[in-house]
């Protein structure tokens, strides 16, 4: 009996241990599928990829590779930078031409990420920019969406805000067309950054906010962190320091789902460099010894630095605060591509107020003379490369200019007081200074200005109608839908069709046929009031969106709309009419999504086009 009992307990374990066996060998298989597990757990995924490690010797090409595919996303999240980049290496060494595309556009997306945080942007978008190539040979939506927002925050690290701006545009509209939550989330995040280094930092919150809320829903701590980084970050910039260091420690509270310790650095730096901006240097100063001690970012570190001299130089410990400034430097200097920045720059600006506080005052004016004069050379470089950039916030920068050549202007009366031989010329060529970069700061303003307004306009208007394009249109209604309003229910939409528009076209000509479409929306424009968004989506097709408007006040306008068009002679010394059909559609329980509303009406148009046109249908 007691033999056959310990050969059932051995049978038994060896049934378990075939069973775990094949429930590693199957999980091997199933690295693909990992993403949303990744993001909702990233530390407890990491330890589980680790876990499989031994089992690696089992799996084939593919199946290792997308191991270490997933173990450098969790490694990512988790602020394991080095073994990060460790593992992309490792990984990126093994490709083949037979590798699947999707692996490799995954790698090479990881790689453009390690070259942008080391600084070297130029590897970076060319890394980037084969990864977007490799996702549009495998067709692989999501990973472009993903890889083309990484190249546009890449781009706006050198201030191509530009070219930024277009490329997380159409990042935007992919994410939308693939209805992908956490791709729109982390876009927005990205434009909350552009709009942020372009200082329009209201806007940057606005759309930090919506990352965040997004990220919440979705339950993803590593980005809710990166978001309310990104917030602090902002409201820093902002001069909003109380706010900066309540979302800073908000930041330190989020970032306990990894144990690593060294991602503490970045709110220490956030911290740090919000306390030096506010005055309060010896809180600055502790927090930024703390930072520094910590593995950081070279350009982060290189600020800390900055921050560090400034304060400083006001609380009197001046040889400290050129040590602080040589560190600086030599940290500026092993990132060649932000030399000539504005952030490298401010180092010769600290300089010269260090030589001030010396009692150097011609060094000292002749450093911030240099500062300025470089400064401003980078403003008019810039302005000429960003001529169609959106929402730059010049005022802010005219602000910061002006204080700094007030206090400039401080700083010659004291050395006309140290060297009055030289008071006139000084008193002379510093006004000259004050006058023509004023100037140039104002020519730039007004280029901005009119750049800023054309844009604006072409963003959101159609081109041929002047009403609301397909993008607006769309992006209006699906937050008129995902929006927390209680009447939202109640939203309609009315999908208009010009009818036989072909045989207009071909009749009269294409010229005759823009006119028949601007007379159709002269006439919406009147008809949809005030409240209502009416726009161009396609050829001859307008969408209108009515919200807090229930069906039959929809028709009842669409009737309108409907008895004008009757009436109105749009084709001149001719008798033809021009008609058009319409689908009514409204919000129900059975319809809650923008999609599902769209088809509904589109169905409606159709069904009034088939019983004969120049009618109304309603869904």
């Amino acid at each position: 009996m007691r033999k056959a009992l310990q050969v059932y307990c051995v049978t038994l374990i060896l049934f378990c241990c075939s069973h775990m066996v094949g429930a590693v060998t199957s999980d091997k298989f199933h690295f693909s599928d990992m993403g949303d597990e990744i993001y909702l757990q990233p530390w407890l995924s990491y330890q589980k990829i680790i876990g499989m490690q031994s089992a690696t010797d089992s799996y084939n090409e593919s199946q290792y590779l997308w191991w270490l595919v997933r173990k450098a996303q969790t490694e990512n999240l988790i602020y394991f930078y080095d073994d990060f980049n460790a593992t992309v290496k490792q990984a990126i060494s093994l490709i083949t031409p037979q590798t699947p595309l999707v692996i490799q556009a995954h790698l090479n997306l990881y790689q453009g990420i390690i070259h942008q945080r080391q600084g070297n942007y130029s590897l970076s978008e060319e890394v980037l920019t084969k990864a977007l190539l490799l996702t549009k040979k495998g067709k692989l939506q999501h990973l472009y969406a993903y890889a083309k927002q990484e190249l546009a925050y890449t781009k706006t690290l050198t201030e191509l805000f530009e070219t930024s701006l277009i490329d997380i545009q159409e990042a935007y509209v992919e994410a939308f067309a693939l209805k992908d939550q956490f791709l729109i989330g982390s876009i927005n995040e990205t434009y909350g950054a552009i709009y942020g280094y372009l200082q329009d930092y209201e806007k940057s919150i606005e759309y930090y906010q919506r990352a965040l809320e997004t990220y919440r829903y979705l339950n993803y701590p590593a980005h809710i962190a990166e978001a309310i980084y990104g917030l602090a970050s902002t409201y820093r910039y902002w001069k909003k320091y109380d706010l900066a260091i309540e979302y800073f420690k908000r930041y330190q509270q989020s970032i306990d789902y990894t144990p690593n310790l060294n991602i503490s650095f970045f709110s220490a730096y956030g911290l740090g460099m919000t306390y030096a901006e506010k005055g309060d240097c010896e809180l600055a100063i502790a927090m930024i010894d703390s930072a520094l001690k910590l593995k950081g970012l070279v350009d982060y570190n290189a600020e800390l630095y900055k921050r560090k001299a400034s304060c400083l130089i006001a609380l009197g410990h001046l040889d400290a605060a050129e040590s602080a400034l040589f560190n600086a430097a030599s940290e500026f200097s092993k990132v060649p591509e932000i030399m000539g920045t504005a952030w490298q720059l401010e180092v010769v600006k600290i300089s010269g107020e260090l030589a001030r506080a010396r009692g150097d005052f011609s060094l000292g004016y002749e450093m911030l003379e240099q500062y300025y004069r470089q400064y401003t050379k980078l403003l008019i470089n810039k302005s000429s490369d960003r001529l169609l950039k959106v929402r730059a916030n010049l005022e802010a920068e005219r602000q910061k200019i002006t204080y700094a050549l007030e206090k400039k202007r401080s700083e010659v009366e004291l050395l006309e007081l140290e060297k009055r031989k030289n008071m006139s010329i000084q008193e002379v060529y510093f006004n000259i200074f004050i006058i023509c970069t004023s100037l140039v700061v104002l020519i730039i303003m007004l280029v901005q200005y009119r750049n800023n307004r054309k844009m604006r306009l072409l963003a959101i208007k159609d081109s041929l109608s002047g009403s609301f394009n397909r993008h607006y249109v769309f992006e209006y209604l699906s937050k008129a839908i995902t929006g927390s309003d209680p009447d939202k229910m109640q939203l309609s939409i009315v999908l208009i069709d010009i009818d036989d528009f072909k045989h207009v076209n071909d009749k009269f000509g294409h010229p005759i046929g823009d006119d028949v479409i601007c007379c159709v929306a002269d006439i919406g424009k009147k008809v949809f009031c005030r409240g209502n968004v009416f726009g161009r989506i396609g050829g001859e097709e307008f969408l209108c969106i009515l919200p807090k408007t229930r069906i039959s006040e929809a028709k009842k306008i669409a009737e309108r709309f409907l008895s004008l068009i009757n009436q109105a002679k749009m084709i001149s010394g001719h008798q033809d009419k021009v008609t058009v059909s319409i689908g009514i559609a409204g919000l129900s329980e059975q319809c809650s999504d923008e999609k599902q509303l769209y088809i509904n009406a589109d169905q409606a148009l159709y069904k009034a086009k088939h019983l004969g046109k120049n009618q109304i249908n309603i869904f």
